[in-house]
């Protein structure tokens, strides 16, 4: 019995998820600057026209990977800001490879990469906006419980999750 035969859209999906992929092991593995397209072509068993084809550019790929990985989390639908640390924080634990390759992003676009930073501003400010509707706008709390997050995130989340919450509990209570 034959195959059902995939949609050219099923056929980009997957090859568009196999690129992330490989791009993201090459970040783990080797850090940022081992991502080029020829490099990942290879990684992802295709060649570097498909990347090209795909992404336009490696700036387009990471700027694909970084908003992929940003999206991966979804804010609780609750009021209660404690549930929201408890939800991001796991979702750094549940996915350490996102969790790695992540901070790897990061960490490069706040120490000024050019084709970083632009995506991660953006999507820092409107999380902080996010953070500040739980917290009645207070913006320059919601900054700093973001910066908290983030720290804790790339630190150990699993050793420190709870004293973290009850830090916060005190601290907007």
């Amino acid at each position: 019995m034959a195959g059902v035969r995939r949609t050219q859209a099923e056929r980009r999906a997957e090859t568009e998820r196999r690129l992330l992929d490989a791009t993201m092991e090459l970040i783990a593995s080797q850090g940022v600057r081992a991502v080029t397209l020829a490099a990942v072509g290879a990684a992802a068993g295709y060649s570097r026209g498909i990347v090209t084809h795909q992404f336009g550019s490696r700036q387009g790929l990471l700027d694909a990977l970084t908003l992929e990985l940003q999206n991966r989390f979804v804010p609780p639908d609750t009021d209660d800001v404690l549930e929201l640390v408890d939800a991001y924080l796991a979702a750094f634990e549940v996915r350490p490879l996102d969790t790695r390759v992540y901070a790897v992003l990061w960490a490069e676009a706040q120490a000024g990469d050019a084709d970083l930073l632009p995506a991660f501003e953006a999507r820092d400010a409107r999380f902080v906006a996010t953070v500040a509707g739980y917290l009645d706008g207070d913006t320059a709390m919601a900054a700093v419980v973001v910066a908290l997050l983030r720290g804790v995130a790339l630190a150990r989340p699993d050793d420190v999750r709870a004293q973290v919450r009850r830090l916060l509990a005190r601290g907007v209570a």
